[in-house]
């Protein structure tokens, strides 16, 4: 069962949000010929089946699956699984070929958790699940830790789909405010103002998916300074 949350259709070559539910027994096969598909695990264990290989899921377990490939899911009895599903165009599309960047062979799943803790504003940290270097060079995943209050107003270069995994609180953008929790999701578009207040008493975690490829640190403020932490994209 899919449901899309941020779809493509008034897009140019965009990305597109699903949440994926899957019950007990096998699934039927998949494909996305034009589009990357970065997954991750919200909820449930299950099996990832890709060509002859098999790979576990469970909480907190990203999966990248290319254009074109078949791939299927398999979920233990009365169990289920839901995955978080965010479709990046691909190459030969004219603007996902001009924002690819070479990659590094692919990883096929990567455990949050298991990555090196980075610094952005304000206090914040992010783990990079994908990015060219675990073989995905059309576009950079990654969960992201906003601790109580929150980060500033800023924006970025990139295009950005998020998903609250864990916490609540406020999206702030154009003056409006919108509350979020676990579950919510949204696009961020390039230069969009906006900021992620954390009203909780533990950290919020933010799955975002952005393209082009690259770091979750490039960040401006609104005058147009880098944020401290920034990463000039090469």
């Amino acid at each position: 069962m899919a449901f899309e949350l941020v779809s493509a259709p008034h897009y140019a070559e965009a990305m597109t949000h699903r949440v994926l539910r899957f019950t007990a027994g096998a699934s039927t096969h998949r494909h996305e010929p034009g589009h990357d598909d970065l997954l991750f695990v919200t909820d449930g264990r299950g099996t990832l089946h890709v060509g002859d290989e098999d790979y576990e899921l469970s909480d907190g377990t990203a999966a990248f699956i290319g254009a074109g490939e078949e791939w299927s899911i398999t979920v233990p009895t009365e169990g289920q699984l839901e995955v978080a599903s965010v479709l990046v165009p691909a190459p030969p599309g004219p603007a996902a070929r001009s924002m690819a960047k070479p990659a590094a062979r692919v990883r096929r799943t990567v455990r949050q958790g298991t990555q090196l803790l980075q610094e952005a504003t304000a206090d914040r940290e992010y783990e990079v699940l994908f990015d060219a270097s675990t073989g995905s060079g059309g576009a950079t995943q990654f969960v992201g830790f906003i601790p109580p209050s929150g980060a500033p107003i800023h924006y970025h270069l990139y295009d950005e789909i998020c998903m609250i995994v864990r916490g609540a609180g406020v999206l702030h953008t154009k003056g409006s405010e919108q509350l979020i929790s676990a579950g919510s999701a949204f696009h961020v578009a390039p230069r969009l103002l906006h900021s992620l207040e954390n009203t909780g008493d533990e950290d919020l975690w933010v799955l975002g998916v952005f393209r082009p490829e690259g770091s979750p640190s490039a960040a401006f403020y609104p005058d147009g300074q880098p944020a401290p932490g920034y990463v000039e994209e090469e």
